[in-house]
């Protein structure tokens, strides 16, 4: 039986669109890279053997410098042939600073007792 992963890379390396092949990425992410680097960085655009990743701060970005051609190695492994031959690195968009309560899962309102 063959994983839905390597099905979906084959079909997916089928199409060659560069939509596909940030989409996969973007799903393959933690796969590829590990939980650990996933959780700082994002694979942004993929077009012309160039990947762009987002990294969360210059100590990431300095880090994952030295990395390169390992990053590129894996993702080429997973893909299953050449999608990746430079990785370009560029700050993370500031997302939005503060989360409205409806969209808060963690939230917890203030439930007030009525007396009896």
């Amino acid at each position: 039986m063959e994983r839905a992963g390597e099905f979906l890379g084959k079909t997916l390396r089928r199409l060659h669109r560069p939509e596909a092949a940030i989409a996969w990425l973007a799903s393959a992410w933690p796969a590829v890279v590990g939980k650990a680097l996933a959780a700082h960085t994002r694979p942004v655009r993929c077009s012309g053997g160039c990947l762009e990743l987002e990294t969360d701060g210059k100590a990431w970005q300095k880090q994952l410098e030295t990395m390169k051609r390992e990053l590129c190695g894996r993702i080429n492994q997973s893909w299953g042939g050449k999608l990746v031959g430079d990785v370009k690195f560029v700050p993370a968009r500031p997302g939005p600073k503060r989360i409205a309560r409806e969209a808060d899962n963690d939230h917890i309102p203030f439930i007030r007792r009525r007396r009896a």
